[in-house]
């Protein structure tokens, strides 16, 4: 009769569970991304050429933690005009003009254009914004003559029109409001339609007597009011207009030659004046 096997222990048993290594369950993910590495390791012991694309992808990073991104200029719509990067190479005997006389970068375009060549329009690295064109060298020089050739009579003219301006500017604002101080008229015209500042009385996108109105209120408010004081107090811009609205609607409406409300009180010339 054969021996009968001894059962092991409870204690033994309980340590053999315990050592026992538990397996986790695998995602799909992570299963698909140790297919990958294993693809790649067997390409590279066979000598093929591998390549990361997230190497790639950091290596044409500019900052760290932005995407790359490729940009890209539309096509010109203007004839015999192209559109190209500061960074891309310029044709030969071609010359860089920057923007910002008008009457260079206008006659450089017309001339090139009229000799049968193009005209490129270059953009900064992120194409965004015109720096300025390249054009053919012996059009640019010749532009450069021309412009030095006229410099004067274009002065004169420029004159001309700047003095026609400044009187129909005068002219608005004195049929608009009659009883206007002569001060407060002139200190308008010399602020808020001051040739090159970019003040509402040199804007395109209001009619005459919008830029009128705008520019007068803003004169009042700064000058007649206590908007100024406001500001200085820690008041914001939208309280300070608004706690002064009243008295500038009231000065605009009197020197307009409108009626305004009794009791109210109008600074004009450096006197207060109280409307009965």
């Amino acid at each position: 009769m054969s021996p009968t096997p001894k059962k092991a222990s409870r204690s033994g048993a309980a340590r053999r569970r315990r050592g026992k290594r538990k397996i986790t369950p695998r995602s799909p993910l992570s299963i698909l991304a140790q297919t990958r590495k294993n693809s790649a390791v067997k390409k590279r012991d066979r000598g093929d050429v591998v390549s990361s694309s997230k190497t790639k992808l950091t290596e044409r990073r500019s900052k760290p933690g932005r995407p790359f991104r490729l940009n890209l200029l539309p096509l010109s719509t203007e004839p015999r005009e192209k559109n190209c990067f500061r960074r891309d190479p310029s044709p030969a005997n071609y010359r860089f003009v920057p923007k910002g006389d008008i009457y260079i970068t206008r006659n450089c375009r017309k001339l090139t254009k009229e000799s049968g060549r193009i005209v490129y329009v270059v953009y900064d690295d992120r194409g965004k914004s015109t720096l300025g064109l390249r054009v053919p060298a012996d059009v640019h020089t010749a532009v450069l003559r021309l412009a030095d050739e006229t410099a004067q009579s274009r002065a004169q003219a420029v004159q001309v029109r700047d003095e026609k301006d400044y009187t129909q500017a005068r002219q608005l604002l004195r049929a608009q409001f009659p009883l206007m101080p002569e001060e407060s008229l002139d200190t308008i015209l010399k602020h808020a339609f001051l040739k090159g500042s970019g003040r509402v009385g040199r804007t395109s996108k209001l009619s005459d007597q919008d830029k009128a109105k705008l520019a007068v209120e803003a004169h009042i408010r700064h000058t007649h009011t206590s908007y100024e004081a406001l500001l200085k107090a820690g008041k914001t811009r939208g309280e300070a207009r608004q706690a002064s609205k009243e008295m500038v609607q009231a000065i605009r409406t009197a020197w307009s030659g409108g009626n305004v409300e009794p009791t109210d009180c109008l600074t004009m010339r450096d006197r207060v004046i109280v409307i009965d």
